[in-house]
């Protein structure tokens, strides 16, 4: 009876291998619903946090999965879902989610994922294989965009200067979520990528750049939150908070490091390394948000991403094992973070504040600001060794804007609704910057990622050979494309 049946799942599973894997995604939307129907019941129903997430974060997955599937970025699709969710009547009501501080809570951790991601994935020693290329390409492209987005949103949007440093910076970063998986598909193609060092340098910088950005962001904020006290106050407490993040994260690292080490340093590895895994892991993690959380609660909101960055940094150094760690976190933020992410930054978007006048303005802002950004990385570039022409698509490759956006776009609404803070110019400015933040990826997600894939046509050269040509005696001579304008 028993091989009879297992005989019968071997045919299934041959014959329709396809149609088992959409049955299983089919109904596991179905069970975990019930599963957490039977057990938080009216939470779980119509109107209630958990029903609403859970529609967000499978309703993300699949728009995601489709737009990936036509060649788009799955974050497009997140977003505009989540902006469907909250504007839409009828579906509004049924997906609130109450209380909102819910959204922000998801959002910081989102954010822990992220810098824990960035932290673990750094390596100083990239930097030197690539001399000062990275360094120029880390720093310049971002503060230049980030000043030309400040300058431009006081004159037009009527911000403040520290609300436009603010929203320079939400937007100055790039995000490796789309140029990483870009650069190994041209790679894949047999574009020179790795030959000339291209892929080492745009994969550093964007890590650092997001590190950059994320760090001027808490820096401006927690001015711009302090404004009614002591102008000494305002000043120091900026390096204040960047003293006591990094102070924070060494300590943090050196403890897990201590507390936690690497088995191949133990004497003894018998059924200890899984175990050392894990718990490293789970400190880690609860350490980041112990101090994304605690330091926001004492008002030093941009010490705790500074400390997680660091503390990852520590770990990476001291830890042998970092891509255990590194997976489990891919794997959390492909499957919940990511999706949860950018649909609650969605959902933050309300169409009724966006006029016609804020919609051309922001795109002014944008276009200026990526066109600025393109020529700053060309000329970040210059002195590497690279052509013209792959200086050019380095920087077309800093385009793509995401994840950073999405991780802090709304961090500011948040933090002042937090506080309690309903004075209407400083409510409007935040909500500007989300709505930028917001339209910037709607725009630099899809452009970048497309200018890129079809860009490396002209702008690179392959590293293997496309065709070949036979000479009259029957030998082959493979020809090498142009090696591109070399300065």
């Amino acid at each position: 009876m028993a091989i009879h049946f297992r005989n019968i799942q071997k045919r299934i599973l041959n014959s329709c291998p396809l149609f088992l894997k959409c049955l299983v995604i089919a109904l596991l939307p179905g069970f975990v619903f019930l599963t957490l129907l039977t057990t938080t019941r009216n939470l779980c129903l119509p109107g209630g946090p958990i029903f609403s997430l859970l529609i967000l974060l499978f309703g993300c997955l699949l728009v995601g999965y489709l737009l990936e599937r036509v060649g788009l970025p799955s974050v497009i699709g997140m977003l505009l879902l989540g902006v469907g969710l909250s504007n839409i009547p009828g579906i509004k009501d049924a997906t609130v989610l109450k209380p909102e501080s819910i959204s922000q809570d998801i959002k910081n951790v989102c954010l822990i994922v992220i810098l824990m991601r960035g932290g673990l994935s750094l390596d100083i020693m990239d930097i030197k294989k690539c001399s000062s290329g990275v360094v120029r390409l880390i720093f310049m492209p971002c503060f230049v965009e980030a000043a030309v987005y400040a300058v431009l949103s006081v004159y037009l949007l009527k911000l403040g200067w520290l609300d436009g440093f603010m929203l320079g910076f939400v937007v100055a970063a790039v995000t490796p979520a789309i140029i990483v998986p870009a650069l190994m598909r041209l790679k894949d193609d047999g574009y020179y990528i790795s030959e000339r060092n291209i892929d080492t340098m745009l994969i550093s910088a964007s890590s650092f750049d997001d590190v950059v950005a994320i760090s001027s962001f808490m820096v401006f904020l927690s001015s711009f939150l302090t404004t009614n006290t002591s102008l000494v106050y305002q000043i120091l407490k900026g390096p204040l908070e960047i003293l006591l993040g990094i102070a924070l994260g060494i300590l943090s690292g050196l403890f897990l490091s201590i507390l936690t080490p690497p088995a191949l340093a133990l004497e003894t590895r018998i059924n200890i390394d899984k175990y050392l895994q894990h718990a490293r892991t789970c400190f880690m993690f609860m350490l980041a948000i112990i101090a994304v959380f605690g330091l926001n609660y004492f008002g030093f909101s941009g010490s705790g991403p500074l400390a997680v960055i660091v503390m990852s940094l520590v770990i990476r150094k001291g830890c042998l094992e970092e891509e255990y760690i590194s997976g489990i976190l891919d794997k959390v933020w492909m499957y919940a973070a990511e999706p949860l992410l950018f649909g609650l930054v969605g959902r933050d978007i309300q169409l009724s504040i966006i006029t016609t006048e804020l919609l051309w303005k922001s795109m002014v802002i944008i276009f200026i600001g990526l066109l600025f950004r393109v020529v700053t990385a060309f000329l970040a570039a210059s002195w590497t060794g690279l052509s013209i022409r792959e200086r050019l698509f380095v920087g077309v490759s800093w385009i793509p804007k995401a994840t950073v956006q999405a991780a802090i776009g709304s961090f500011a609404l948040s933090t002042v609704r937090e506080m309690g803070i309903t004075e209407e110019k400083v409510v409007r400015s935040c909500e500007i910057i989300v709505t930028v933040a917001v339209l910037v990826i709607l725009v630099s997600a899809p452009l970048g990622s497309l200018l890129m894939r079809f860009g490396a046509h002209y702008l690179l050269r392959k590293s293997c050979v496309e065709y070949d040509t036979v000479r009259e005696d029957g030998q082959e001579l493979q020809e090498t494309p142009d090696n591109g304008d070399k300065v």
